[in-house]
């Protein structure tokens, strides 16, 4: 591509972000760029999580039972999620993620979903199968609990709008993101796959990135509670600062 061509896409895409600002700015394009869109794109996969719970076989094993329970909290996850992008705040003003940190946060969001796809080994046992069904059900259980404690504060992109610093809020800075690793580990049970392990791997690296992100905006807002917040609990991990 000639340098020409770069300065006319560089022109295009520049003009693109300052309409969508403009447009977000005002409170009827804030309301839809900022709350309905995302909840739509959200409101998809647990549309067809819905399906597939409304569609299920339902066996009379243990495992099968557990996989029913796990697709039903995942449509529970999915529903908060969506409400939440609803009813949300509007950040806090001059706290509009970059490029680099909304990259690593959509790619942390959905990087999991490409396990959905992938097969799983057949010499998985069902015991193994079982066990990632309860690791996956406490891991979102958790996250579920974490979502309805932030509140109106949710948000995908490291911009502040409000600071929580209760519930699973005490135990560590970024419950959501614990509970998503949990929830990985599950599907590490069922597929302990190289590839996996390989994806589950960055997964990791990106929730710890995003945490990097999200604690320099939250400083930056709460300049005085954030810190002394942020000596007081872990980050990630209980008792691991």
């Amino acid at each position: 591509m000639s340098g020409a061509h770069v300065t006319a896409v560089t022109s295009v895409w520049r003009g693109l972000v300052a309409a969508f600002r403009e447009v977000e700015a005002t409170p009827w394009g804030g309301l839809l760029l900022g709350n309905v869109w995302p909840a739509y794109v959200f409101a998809l996969p647990l549309a067809a999580r819905l399906w597939n719970l409304l569609h299920a076989p339902r066996g009379d094993s243990l495992h099968a039972q557990a996989a029913l329970l796990q697709e039903s909290v995942t449509v529970v996850f999915l529903t908060l999620v969506v409400v939440l992008f609803v009813f949300r705040r509007r950040r806090i003003e001059g706290q509009r993620a970059t490029l680099g940190p909304g990259l690593v946060a959509l790619v942390g969001t959905f990087l999991l979903n490409v396990v959905a796809y992938l097969p799983v080994e057949d010499t998985a046992s069902t015991e193994s199968l079982l066990a990632s069904s309860i690791v996956v059900i406490a891991g979102t259980l958790f996250t579920i609990w974490s979502l309805a404690t932030l509140g109106r504060c949710f948000g995908l992109f490291p911009e502040v709008r409000g600071l929580v610093m209760r519930g699973p809020y005490r135990v560590v800075r970024h419950p959501v993101y614990l509970g998503e690793l949990l929830s990985a580990v599950g599907l590490l049970l069922a597929k302990p796959h190289p590839v996996i392990i390989g994806i589950f791997a960055v997964f990791v690296a990106l929730q710890y990135w995003r945490t990097v992100y999200e604690e320099r905006a939250l400083a930056a807002a709460y300049p005085d509670e954030y810190p002394a917040y942020a000596r007081r609990v872990p980050r990630l991990l209980p008792g691991w600062r």
